[in-house]
Order: structure tokens, then sequence, then C-alpha cells
């Protein structure tokens, strides 16, 4: 008997070296949501993310590097005070078993119980969406992508390759959202700025961004949606850390994936989009041919409320290739950055410098708070941005 069950049971997938690259990689491109999901508190560089150590529950903020972009496997990270990748192994999908295993059985040192690596396969195929099947990925040579990086990178700005593909209209939109939001006019912002961007909440439960204030991204033209971001309308839980509705118990191990405090819909990639670039190419050009470079949606809104139209966001603090071809297209000549007043802002601007200095006149405006967001229209006039 004890045989004939070894043999009816289902044999676990196996994946060679070259595959689990190719699942890594494709983690990886979603980083910043990967760690949203996991409910990490994290800061974004240009090839990797620090954070204290969310597998044994470390509070050093700086301990754990997780190097999500690289010329070689992508993925590594160190727990540089408690080692915890000598356990897990310093993959993207080591990283990932270790985060479940503390969350679901609050693993902490070696010999305590652990999700095993199907587990976290598991996740990973939740995560990057039913509809991909994992075991269908294949490693794309270096030379070959970045060449097809390339070639889709001009299509999508000459061609509006996203806006065929989509094809998400505003009056589409305007019919699953209610707009202004309500939770960003909770947060200050005016009902006029929230209109002109079609930024609002969504409480239909059939959709990917339910209970998230939706901000969507357009094409070019200003036509059609080519993807939307999301921000939980919830708080983090202080018991469970995902962002729920209080009023309900924390979700189980199965659901707390959708429970992240920002979400990209699905198949949007932050860095090969510029938020606004839409409505600031023309101010842009009327403006000498002058862009600014914000972080966030929220500093755009902020800025064009203080009569400033010719800033753009990137979606955190990589200026990734893609993003300077669009702002390349744009016509701009000069670059002003204005990032957020903190250590990662900070580096952001030197890498963006380093990245444009040769064809732009780069330079940044130092700002008195934390972000433009919170700042108020009169301390933005005293600036002089423009």
């Amino acid at each position: 008997m004890t045989n004939q069950t070894a043999l009816m049971k289902p044999k676990s997938p196996s994946y060679n070296q070259q595959h689990l690259k190719a699942i890594s990689d494709a983690v990886c491109d979603r980083i910043e949501e990967l760690l949203d999901v996991l409910h990490i508190d994290y800061k974004l560089y240009d090839k990797m993310a620090t954070m204290s150590c969310p597998i044994h529950g470390g509070d050093n903020t700086g301990a754990c590097n997780l190097y999500h972009i690289g010329d070689s496997y992508r993925g590594n990270w160190k727990c540089r005070t408690h080692n915890c990748q000598d356990v897990f192994k310093s993959s993207i999908i080591g990283f990932i078993r270790g985060c479940l295993s503390h969350r679901k059985y609050n693993w902490q040192n070696n010999g305590d119980k652990t999700c095993s690596f199907n587990e976290a396969i598991q996740f990973i195929q939740q995560f990057l969406g039913n509809k991909i099947d994992i075991n269908s990925l294949s490693v794309i040579d270096a030379k070959v992508k970045d060449k097809n990086d390339f070639v889709n990178t001009v299509r999508y700005i000459t061609e509006s390759s996203d806006k065929d593909k989509l094809k998400i209209s505003k009056d589409y939109l305007l019919s699953k959202i209610s707009v202004p939001s309500e939770y960003f006019l909770g947060r200050g912002f005016s009902k006029a700025i929230l209109s002109k961007y079609y930024v609002g909440d969504c409480y239909d439960d059939t959709k990917e961004m339910y209970n998230r204030a939706v901000v969507p991204i357009f094409d070019d033209n200003n036509e059609y949606i080519v993807g939307c971001t999301g921000r939980s309308l919830f708080e983090k839980c202080s018991k469970c850390k995902a962002h729920h509705d209080p009023r309900h118990h924390c979700p189980n191990e199965a659901e707390s994936w959708k429970y992240s405090k920002w979400k990209h819909s699905s198949g949007f990639k932050s860095g090969d989009n510029v938020y606004n670039i839409w409505a600031a190419k023309q101010h842009i050009k009327t403006h000498n041919n002058t862009v600014i470079l914000v972080e966030s949606p929220g500093n755009v809104w902020r800025l064009e409320e203080a009569g400033i139209h010719n800033a753009v966001a990137i979606f955190g603090t990589t200026f990734t290739d893609r993003q300077k071809m669009i702002v390349d297209c744009s016509g701009a000549m000069d670059i002003i950055t204005i990032m957020d007043n903190d250590e990662a802002g900070h580096q952001a601007r030197e890498k963006i410098y380093t990245k444009c200095k040769k064809t732009y006149n780069v330079t940044h405006i130092d700002i008195p708070a934390n972000d433009i967001a919170s700042m108020s229209i009169e301390e933005i006039k005293k600036l002089n941005i423009i």
C-alpha cells in the first residue's frame, strides 16, 4: 500500500539552472511590486534594494541587500547580521522562501520550520499571474535582450503600441472607479487635480484594483490607458502588516499578497513609462525645453496645483534607459530634478546627473520637506522653480 501511494503521489516539477534564472529574471523585473506584496519596507536604488531583514525579523534597516539588477544572476541577496542566505540560498527564490517561512512559521534561526521550495514556486506563479506559465519561461541571451528592449522602446514611442494593445478608454475607466478619489482628497489634493488626472477609488470587487485609489497612466496622446497603479485605501495592519480593511480579519497566507500598499495593474512596467509625459510634453517646449523629474504622481499633482506643468514622475528613484528615451523624445534640453529629501532621493539625483550630464544641462532643487507633495502651494512658489 505504501509503495502504491508513493507511486500515485504527483511528482514535483524540476527546474534546471537556466530555467531558474529565467524565473528569477521575471520576478526581478517586478521587484517593487514583489516587495510591496511581501509587505516589506525598503529603499530602492539603481541596482539594489536595502531593508531590515524580513526573514529573521531584524531591525537594522540597511542590513539586508537584494540585488535586482545585475549582469549575471539577478536576485542575489545577503543578510549581513544573521546570514539568512546560508539557510535559504542567495537567490530571489530563496529570498521569497525565507520571507514566507518567517510569515508562516515565524522562522528566526536555522532548525526552525521552513516553507518548501515548491511553496515558493507556487507563490511566484500566483505573483506573476496564473496566465503566465513559469514552466514555459526561457532565458534570453543578454545581447538579444538588449536589442529587443531597444526595439520595443522605439516601437512604444513611435507607434503607441500600448494603446493598440489595451484600448481602455477614459469613459470605461470612469464607469469602474469613483472620481475624484476620496483617499487622495483626504491626503490634501484638490478635487480639480484628481479629476484632471482621472484618479479615483475602485469599489468593484471583481476588479484587481478593488479597494484601491487608482492612478491611471495614459499613452503619449493622452487618449488611452496603458496601465495603472493603485494605493490601498487602508493603512498597514499592526498584526499582519498587510493593508486590509480593519473591519475584517487579517488575510490568510494564501490571500496576503493581494493586500500590498501599492500594486501595478497586470502587465504594466513602471520602468517603461513616464507619468504625465502626455500632458507635460507641450509645456516642456514652452518652458525653454525644460523637464522636471520627480519620484511620484503625487509630486506631479502638487506642482500642477502650483501652476507648474512641465513635471513628470519616474515611479521611484530609478531613471531607466527606457524612461530616458521617452524624455529624449519630448525635446527637453534641460533637466531639473526634485527628488524626495531622503538618502534614496539624494542618490537618485546623483545617478540621474551621471546618466544625463553628457546630453542635458542637469540641475537639482533642494526642498525643505520630505517631498513636494507634502508642501503647500505657497512653499512651492517660494522655490522659484520656473
